[in-house]
Parts: structure tokens; C-alpha cells; sequence
């Protein structure tokens, strides 16, 4: 059984996260749909879905893998299996489930700060993370409705829908929580219109870079261990919860 990771982008790849999910034993199987490889059909040989950012807009339904990769989340949910969403994928997540999304009204990109909510201080995968802290966030989506039944964890002052929750196994953040310094460098290099339009610059993001790193990487990596013990753990893999997907 593998943990899939579906990667919609060259530049926001699972990074620190599939690092330390391998490095907790997790068997790792990557499908990248933007360049043409195909989502699974079923969730055999499948225990545990991320599911990434990238620039493709939540609502283009023109993308051959895009009913393909709904229908998957969604047959995922249902069987109970682990699921975390990022960004896009928190997006999909949120469609996926019955919920809604939109665009923003200007970009959000760099460092804000985001506020877990009541019943996000309380939720296990945000044991020992500050109540207020910073996070960087790269994009112009916003999950503008939950799916019914689901749970807000965090906010920014741009966007209400910043982390949620649905049962016990699915959890989406729309940050970015698993750049590496180096991500973070190249996503400001390739940004340009989108850092233009949040009315920023990229001198302001990469001296904020220089000031929250250190921060910034101890809370998402205690965020990840989390994921990897709570959310994913391997002394609970589910057996025979394969289930075809119909598309």
C-alpha cells in the first residue's frame, strides 16, 4: 500500500512533507496529472492521499484530470481514508466534498499570519502550533464555502478558509506549509503578476523570508509529524477499503 501524492506543479511539490513522510516509512507513489500521467481509477494499493497546489484554477472542468482527480477525493472521503489537501488541492478537497470555491479579489502571496480557530486549538494536528502564526500562502483561489459537515480550523485576514477538517481523516490547509527556502525563492522568481497584483513586492517577500524562516519551519515541521503519526500513521493502514472509482 502507498501514500499517493498528486503533484499539479514543477514548483509546489510535496517537498519537506514527502521528506518526512518517507522518512516515516511511507511508501510514496507520485502521479503528476499536468503532465499527462493519469489519476488512479481506484483506490487499490492506495492508503493515504496529498494532494497538491499549482496554478491550474479549481473550476476548469476543460482539464482532462480534473473529474478523474474529484471523483478519486471523493471515493476516498467515503472509504474513511487519510487525506490532506494544500492549497489547490485544498481546493479540489472542498469541490470534491459538495463545497464551493472562487476567486479572490486580489492574490494573497508571502508571509501573513493565520488565527486557528476554537475548534482548530483543540484539533490534534495542530497540537504544540501557536494559535497565531505565520505561514506563506501563494494563491488567488479561496474555498468560498465548506462542504456541509465540515470544520474550520484557521483564518487570515484575506482568507476566511484557511485550514478545515471533515470527519476523522480528511484535512486541507490553503497554505503553504511544506516549501522548502528554495520553493519559496523560485515561486516569488515566477510569480511576478500575481506578487504585482497582491500589491507587494518580491523584495518584501524574500526579507520576510529571511525573518520567519526559522519559525516558519519548526511549526510546519511539527505540523508534518503530526500528519505523519495522527493523520497517516502506519501502524494503521486500513485493509480492503479499495474502492473502484467510476468516472
Amino acid at each position: 500500500m502507498a501514500t499517493l501524492v498528486l503533484e499539479h506543479s514543477d514548483t509546489a511539490r510535496a517537498d519537506r512533507l514527502g521528506f518526512l513522510l518517507r522518512d516515516h516509512g511511507h511508501r510514496m507513489r507520485l502521479v503528476r496529472p499536468h503532465h499527462g500521467e493519469a489519476v488512479p481509477g481506484s483506490l487499490n494499493d492506495i492508503d493515504a492521499i496529498v494532494v497538491m497546489g499549482g496554478p491550474a484554477a479549481p473550476t476548469d472542468d476543460t482539464l482532462p484530470w480534473m473529474a478523474p482527480e474529484l471523483d478519486l477525493l471523493a471515493a476516498a472521503h467515503a472509504a474513511q481514508m487519510p487525506i490532506l489537501g494544500i492549497c489547490l488541492g485544498c481546493q479540489l478537497l472542498a469541490r470534491a466534498l459538495g463545497g464551493e470555491v472562487e476567486r479572490l479579489p486580489a492574490p494573497e502571496i508571502g508571509f501573513a499570519p493565520i488565527t486557528l480557530s476554537p475548534v482548530g486549538r483543540e484539533d490534534p494536528l495542530f497540537a504544540g502550533v501557536p494559535w497565531v502564526h505565520a505561514q506563506f500562502h501563494a494563491h488567488a483561489w479561496q474555498v468560498s464555502k465548506l462542504p456541509a459537515g465540515a470544520r474550520l480550523l484557521a483564518s487570515s485576514a484575506v482568507t476566511r478558509v484557511q485550514a478545515w477538517s471533515m470527519g476523522l481523516r480528511t484535512f486541507a490547509v490553503q497554505y503553504h506549509p511544506e516549501c522548502r527556502r528554495a520553493t519559496i525563492e523560485a515561486i516569488v522568481a515566477e510569480e511576478t503578476q500575481t506578487i504585482r497584483a497582491a500589491g507587494t513586492t518580491a523584495q518584501d517577500i524574500l526579507r520576510d523570508l529571511d525573518r520567519h524562516w526559522a519559525d516558519y519551519e519548526r511549526t510546519t515541521d511539527r505540523f508534518f509529524e503530526s500528519v505523519a503519526l495522527c493523520l497517516m500513521p502506519l501502524d494503521r493502514r486500513f485493509a480492503g477499503i479499495a474502492r473502484d472509482v467510476h468516472h
